[in-house]
């Protein structure tokens, strides 16, 4: 009942991102799905290896309105952001990967070689809440400096949150609306305004990326990152408004270091879904928020 539910309920967003990636009359559902009990994550090998979906039993976290050609789900891309400029590596971000293993709960996938590197995801469900998204960046030439760099979008609306050193938080792109308190660096988004572009990058503190929308938390744990070890230009926690579409994205960096040609680094964050309780009240600045968030970055390190 609950996959045929999640088929039914997928299919005009799933449609939409196929629609769009795909070439005229070779639309078809390519997606590796993984599920355990309340948590399902769809995967598509031939479009980047891309997260496109997160249900949390009926709700999808990455269901956003407009998806646009390429900015939807859950992607990988090499930091800084100086190495390919723009658009990102295709082998990375778009072009298909191949699966290596895959099963009910876990799945593999790897791409092509792009800008001197390969880029491995492995997703693991732990719970019906909790999944590993574990990375290896595997190079062909030397890389002075090199970052692993995950980007999810989101709908334009809740609550982004994070602590963060405060005097690392820039606006390095547009305007962005956020607001610092705490040593937290809150953005919280209303549904229906005026589109503003817009990129915030900081130095977090505790190692935690939070995003919470209708009482459902979603939060993205990492290796904390020392302020000198951050790549060139970036930060370990990033925040970008799209100007054009209705949605956020939520990106999280490891520490940068140098590679020579043969080696490789592996990186992993956690991902947490869970619902807030009802009299948590999901505003800037809230105590019994990140006091919840807190106890849940505990709980699951304690797993």
């Amino acid at each position: 009942m609950m996959v045929t539910q999640i088929l039914r309920n997928t299919s005009a967003v799933l449609g939409l991102s196929a629609l769009l990636a795909a070439p005229a009359g070779a639309v078809e559902d390519t997606a590796i799905r993984l599920s355990k009990d309340s948590l399902t994550l769809a995967l598509d090998p031939e479009y980047g290896g891309r997260i496109t979906e997160l249900w949390y039993r009926d709700r999808d976290l990455l269901a956003v309105p407009q998806p646009g050609e390429n900015s939807f789900g859950s992607t990988f891309w090499l930091s800084p952001q100086t190495l390919w400029d723009w658009p990102p590596i295709p082998e990375h971000d778009t072009a298909p990967y191949t699966v290596s293993s895959h099963s009910m709960e876990t799945a593999t996938l790897s791409s092509a070689f792009g800008a001197g590197a390969r880029v491995s995801k492995t997703v693991i469900l732990n719970s019906g809440q909790s999944a590993t998204m574990h990375y290896r960046i595997d190079t062909q030439k030397d890389f002075p400096e090199i970052a692993a760099w995950e980007i999810t979008r989101v709908p334009n609306r809740g609550l982004a949150f994070a602590p963060v050193s405060t005097d690392s938080v820039k606006t390095v792109r547009g305007r962005v609306a956020y607001e610092l308190e705490d040593d937290t660096l809150w953005l919280p988004m209303e549904a229906g305004a005026p589109l503003v572009e817009g990129k915030v990058v900081a130095n977090g503190t505790e190692g935690w990326l939070a995003y919470a929308v209708d009482q459902l938390l979603y939060l993205k744990i990492y290796p904390k990152v020392s302020s000198r070890d951050m790549a060139t230009g970036e930060g370990d926690i990033e925040l970008y408004l799209s100007g054009e579409l209705p949605f956020l994205e939520l990106e999280v960096q490891s520490a940068a270091r140098s590679l020579k040609g043969g080696e490789g680094m592996d990186w992993s964050v956690e991902w947490l879904v869970t619902e807030l309780p009802e009299d948590i009240e999901i505003r800037s600045g809230s105590p019994a928020l990140l006091d919840f968030v807190r106890t849940q970055v505990e709980q699951l390190s304690q797993h």
